[in-house]
Formats: structure tokens, C-alpha cells, sequence
């Protein structure tokens, strides 16, 4: 009896061993087939729409297309948006989910949920920042789009320099891939951070911004300015010289009657500009930005140049979208707007008020030149779009999350073809 009974036992605990073997094999087929996920940092979505914003959204827009089309295999990546429980102010999407998570908000939010939220998967932080974290708990992409704590510090409140400079310096060393906008701001992390060339991935921005034009189609002629006028557009922080802007347009005002609008608005933690206005009536009009309004297409189609003298850029958006609706561009004789620019602009020193005032007069006297800017402003911008710059964003995503280099020891040596389903 005392034999039988080890038998039966034994014949027991080797199902158990069975049945803990074929769930083990089940759950490791259902991940085998389970796809991988990149999580996007979706903080973007809920703060007002500038540069970073619009590229973000236009990202997740053009993915949701690539999905929808089969040239992003779902079956292989899910692209899944985190964001802190609040407002959420996101582009229609089809294929990609948008979660909330956490009690946080903030750099709370990012700091510590964001990162435990993701540890399944591939980090990525489309503006500048990512989490201490991100490299304890998995491999993590961030798009750097500048380093104006470094390169421009007195742009930026001392504490929001601190935090950004600790934050923005984290992410360079430790993310498994870079991306940035372009060459020249390439070689500024590169010269300050030597060992992460083999990282980065220079791409580009995009032109038309699909919302804008859509929101554009019912435009009212009562919304387009009366008489001509030299348009600025960014946000009211001191690298991007609205001073300069506004000095120049005083003297151009003093030869013809020729106002400049400003659009845009302050940003968090970036020092006041202090700004002077002229005491002449109507030389300068400020708008408020809404990115989606209809009033910012309108007023790029009929300035009489874009007016972007600007100290620093990581891209310069502005330049780009006002070649796209045809408005001719003056902008700073620096490497990153000659990148963006090329031959499609007149270039000033955005230090001498007299030298922007003079390249004005000379624009707003002559339709030929204005012609001229406007033929060669839209062959430029037509190099430029948010669909190549998403697929190229998503190859160096899609490289790291299956373990291949980040990129060429150039920096920006992609391949397209792991993202189309075979």
C-alpha cells in the first residue's frame, strides 16, 4: 500500500512539472507574438503648440497613416502615448493609443510614472527631456532640438537652467539614440558631448502642418490684415530677437508706412525679453499664437516677408512654414537657418538693426525680389515633410527596439526598409 501510494504521488508531482512547463511555453509564444511597444512621452500634448508641440503631433499623425496603410506593421510595433491625467488636446488618431497614467503632473510625472509606465518597452521623448530613470529600467530615444542652456543660457531662468541643463545632459549620455534637426545642431552636441556622435541621427523637420491647412479651408477674407506688413512669428523670448525685429521695423516706419505684427506669446521659464516699443503708433501689433488658428496661414500668405533674425536656432520652424505659403523670408546669417534656408532667403546680422531695416526696404521694394523668394521659398520647403521625417524618426526607433545600431558612424545612416511589412 505505502508503495502504491509514492506512485500516485510522484505520477502528481510530475504533472505539476508538466502543467508549469506548458504554461511557461504559452505565456513565452504569447510574448514571442506579442508586439514591441514604444511609448511615446505624450507631455506635448497638453501645453501650448510651438515648435516642439507641432512636431510631436505631426510624429504621431503620420505614424497613425503609416499604420493605417500597412507600412508600419502592427503586428510587429505598437505605438501607445503616454500622458498625466489631465487635458489632452491630441490630433485624430485611428491605430495609436493615447493612455492615461499616474496621480502626477509635471516633472513628477515624467520623472517617475512615465518611466515605470514604459519599462516593457522602447522610451521615447520627442522634446528634449527625458526621465533619470529611463536608462535603469530600458533603452530610451530623445530628440535633442537644441541646447540653449549651453549655447544661449541667458535666455533661461537660472532654476529652469539648472533643471533643464541637468535633464537635457542626462538624456544625451544615456539614451540609446539621439535625434535632432539638423547638421549644425549636431555638430553643437557633438562638440560639447564628443561621445555621442555615433548616436545621432540627424532629421530633419517638416513643412505644411496638416492641421493648420485644414483649419484654414473656411478662411474668412475678415480675418486677412489691411494693407501690407512685415510679419514675426515665435515665441517672446530673447534668442529669438523680437527686439531686434522691432528696432528695424522702427526704421523702416520711417521711410514708409510698413507695421510689423508679432505673433507669439511667452514661454516658461525663459527670461522676459524686456521689450522697447517705439513710440509711433502702430509700427508694432502683437498677436497671440494659436498654432491651429486659421489667422496664422493667412497672415504668412499675405506678409511682405517673414522677419526671423533670430541668435539661435535648433531648426527654425517659422523660416520653414512661411516658404511653404509662399511668404519670402529675411533671416540670421547663422549656419542652422543657411541649412534650412539655403538660397531661398535674404540673410542679415540679427545684431545690427540697420542691417535687418535695410534688407526690409530693399524686399518691400521690389515685387522682383519678393518673386523671386517666394519661387525659390517653395521649392525649398517642398524638400521638407513631416511623412519623411516620421518614417526616418521611426527607422532609428525601430532599430533600437530590435537591437540593431542606433545609426552610421556618420549619424544618419538609415535604413528604411525594417519598417514596411514583408
Amino acid at each position: 500500500m505505502r508503495c502504491e501510494r509514492r506512485e500516485v504521488t510522484a505520477t502528481r508531482g510530475e504533472r505539476k512539472v508538466v502543467s508549469w512547463f506548458r504554461q511557461a511555453l504559452r505565456s513565452a509564444n504569447r510574448d514571442r507574438h506579442r508586439p514591441a511597444t514604444i511609448y511615446v512621452n505624450g507631455r506635448f500634448l497638453q501645453q501650448p503648440i510651438t515648435g516642439i508641440q507641432r512636431y510631436g503631433r505631426e510624429l504621431l499623425r503620420v505614424w497613425d497613416e503609416l499604420i493605417d496603410s500597412g507600412e508600419i506593421d502592427s503586428e510587429q510595433v505598437a505605438i501607445e502615448v503616454l500622458v498625466p491625467r489631465a487635458k489632452v488636446d491630441a490630433p485624430k488618431l485611428r491605430h495609436i493609443k493615447l493612455r492615461q497614467v499616474g496621480r502626477f503632473k509635471g516633472q513628477l510625472w515624467t520623472q517617475f510614472e512615465l518611466p515605470a509606465q514604459s519599462r516593457d518597452g522602447l522610451l521615447f521623448s520627442p522634446d528634449n527631456l527625458q526621465p533619470l530613470l529611463a536608462p535603469l529600467l530600458g533603452p530610451s530615444v530623445v530628440t535633442i532640438h537644441d541646447l540653449t542652456f549651453k549655447l544661449f543660457p541667458r535666455a533661461h531662468t537660472a532654476p529652469f537652467r539648472l533643471l533643464y541643463g541637468l535633464l537635457i545632459s542626462n538624456g544625451i549620455r544615456n539614451a540609446k539614440a539621439l535625434i535632432t534637426g539638423t547638421e549644425a545642431e549636431r555638430t553643437n552636441i557633438v562638440d560639447h558631448y564628443p561621445r555621442a556622435r555615433d548616436r545621432i541621427a540627424v532629421v530633419h523637420l517638416g513643412a505644411r502642418s496638416e492641421e493648420l491647412v485644414a483649419s484654414n479651408q473656411d478662411e474668412k477674407s475678415n480675418n486677412r490684415p489691411t494693407g501690407r506688413y512685415i510679419l514675426w512669428v515665435g515665441s517672446l523670448i530673447s534668442r529669438k530677437n523680437p527686439q531686434g525685429a522691432i528696432d528695424a521695423a522702427a526704421l523702416v516706419n520711417q521711410q514708409m508706412r510698413l507695421p510689423l505684427i508679432l505673433v507669439g506669446s511667452g514661454h516658461r521659464g525663459m527670461q522676459k525679453p524686456g521689450i522697447r516699443i517705439p513710440d509711433k503708433d502702430g509700427v508694432v501689433q502683437f498677436v497671440n499664437r494659436v498654432g491651429s488658428s486659421d489667422d496664422v496661414i493667412t497672415l504668412y500668405r499675405n506678409a511682405v516677408c517673414l522677419l526671423f533674425p533670430t541668435f539661435y536656432e535648433g531648426f527654425g520652424l517659422p523660416a520653414l512654414e512661411a516658404m511653404e505659403y509662399g511668404c519670402p523670408v529675411i533671416t540670421s546669417d547663422i549656419p542652422v537657418m543657411r541649412e534650412v534656408c539655403d538660397d531661398a532667403a535674404l540673410y542679415c546680422d540679427p545684431n545690427d538693426p540697420g542691417d535687418i531695416a535695410d534688407k526690409v526696404t530693399m524686399l518691400a521694394e521690389s515685387s522682383e525680389l519678393r518673386e523671386k523668394l517666394r519661387r525659390r521659398g517653395l521649392r525649398r520647403a517642398a524638400q521638407f515633410s513631416w511623412e519623411r521625417c516620421a518614417r526616418e524618426t521611426f527607422e532609428v526607433l525601430h532599430r533600437v527596439i530590435t537591437g540593431g545600431a542606433a545609426d552610421g558612424p556618420n549619424g544618419n545612416d538609415i535604413q528604411r526598409r525594417s519598417i514596411v511589412k514583408s
